[in-house]
């Protein structure tokens, strides 16, 4: 089809700008400080349980003999990325917008040679192809998704216009392929799939990596069993596809498949029920949540994130006190568990109303306000990690669960 091509928009931030506040100087504000004296609310990351965690990540990659791809929509930050390269002994990231790819692709990470490749795990629209050919050119690799032949139209009427015929820089692109979760990705035993698949492999303006599933529906996981379940049904959707293609002369050489839960599952299987599957990619793991609590893959030492809130009211005649927080500070986002948090050292207590500023906790028995006074601090393990920390400008970084400030960590913001 003859593609219009919209106006190109633009991610502002090389040189790193407003979307990113001065580390250097929340450093000397806050560093040395102990947690309840700092402002509230407060976004409280645990640094040796991130270390932990990533090192749990390292161990599925060790034992499954798979490439680890590790998903940074989660912190959004230049050190637990570090983390996460290193532990598990990776160059590749996915990022879930363009500001997390500009922010890294800047960074040292780059220059010295720890990341090579950077996936946009969002298909691409074309009002981003200008952004994605500059950073194209920044890294060693730098991935695309495309799930729909409108998008390939779009881009070959861009390149037309951008570079003239046979000119362009060729780049590189998974085709998003749906595996059950229903958000995105191109459907199975489908004419217009095939047609994209081999619209996809023979182009000049493409380097095909593979195909690749996301099971966010594996979420869903109550017990290691299910979760081990959800894995093989993500195992045998992106081999039926790949072999579904094949059987139409298309061919696809790697296969990513992941989510959290899946990739932890990886782990508690023999190697050969992966055989097929090139790369494994998980992202909540760094910090884990509520959410990741309720598949049973981990327990509570597996939680790197908890939200610092303040006691503002109390009112011990109807069981509850008011805290900030709020829906601004969580996010709304549900967990099997109900209510939005569950408050540390306090687990009868419940985090069950959220305002957008306002955090009500209830069920506290009368006897207990004794242990409540306005001013005092709380920690709440969230029930979605990814949603709540970009609730936040920046992190407090905490050791071995202490209770003093000994980093910030700086997320990039916006899109």
């Amino acid at each position: 089809m003859v593609f219009t091509l919209p106006s190109q928009t633009t991610t502002p931030l090389e040189p790193i700008g407003f979307s990113v506040p001065s580390k250097e100087y929340l450093v000397k504000q806050f560093v040395g400080k102990k947690l309840k004296d700092c402002r509230t609310p407060r976004l409280i990351v645990d640094r040796s349980v991130v270390k932990r965690n990533c090192e749990a990540i390292s161990a599925v990659g060790a034992k499954s003999g798979k490439k680890i791809r590790v998903h940074i929509k989660t912190h959004k930050t230049i050190e637990a990325t570090e983390m996460q390269l290193d532990s598990a002994k990776t160059d590749a990231i996915v990022v879930s917008t363009l500001a997390e790819a500009y922010y890294v692709i800047n960074s040292h990470l780059v220059s010295s040679g720890k990341l090579k490749d950077v996936l946009f795990g969002f298909p691409v629209s074309p009002d981003r192809f200008d952004d994605v050919y500059h950073l194209s050119t920044k890294v060693e690799k730098f991935c695309i998704f495309i799930d729909h032949d409108q998008t390939l139209d779009a881009l070959e009427a861009y390149c037309q216009q951008k570079f003239g015929e046979g000119a362009a820089p060729k780049l590189n692109v998974y085709m998003k392929v749906e595996c059950g979760n229903e958000r995105a990705g191109a459907a199975i035993n489908n004419d217009d799939s095939v047609n994209l698949a081999r619209r996809l492999t023979t182009s000049p303006l493409l380097n095909v990596v593979g195909l690749y599933t996301h099971a966010g529906h594996s979420y869903a996981s109550r017990d290691t069993n299910a979760a081990v379940n959800f894995l093989r049904s993500e195992r045998d959707a992106a081999l039926a596809y790949k072999k579904f293609l094949a059987d139409n002369g298309v061919l696809f050489e790697n296969i990513s498949i992941g989510a959290t839960p899946t990739v932890m599952a990886a782990g508690l299987v023999d190697s050969s029920e992966l055989e097929g599957i090139t790369e494994l990619h998980a992202g909540s793991f760094v910090l884990n949540d509520r959410q990741q609590l309720a598949t049973q893959l981990l327990d509570e030492s597996g939680l790197a994130v908890t939200v610092l809130c303040r006691v503002a009211s109390r009112y011990p005649e109807r069981g509850s006190f008011l805290m900030d927080g709020g829906a601004l500070g969580f996010s709304k986002d549900p967990a099997p568990q109900g209510g939005f948090g569950d408050i540390v050292g306090k687990p009868h207590w419940k985090l069950n109303k959220l305002a957008q500023e306002h955090s009500i906790v209830t069920e506290v028995p009368f006897e207990e306000f004794k242990d409540v006074n306005v001013g005092d601090v709380f920690r709440i393990v969230p029930n979605h990690c990814c949603l709540t920390a970009a609730c936040y400008e920046f992190f407090l970084i905490i050791e071995d669960n202490g209770d003093e400030v000994v980093d910030i960590w700086v997320p990039v913001r916006g899109w």
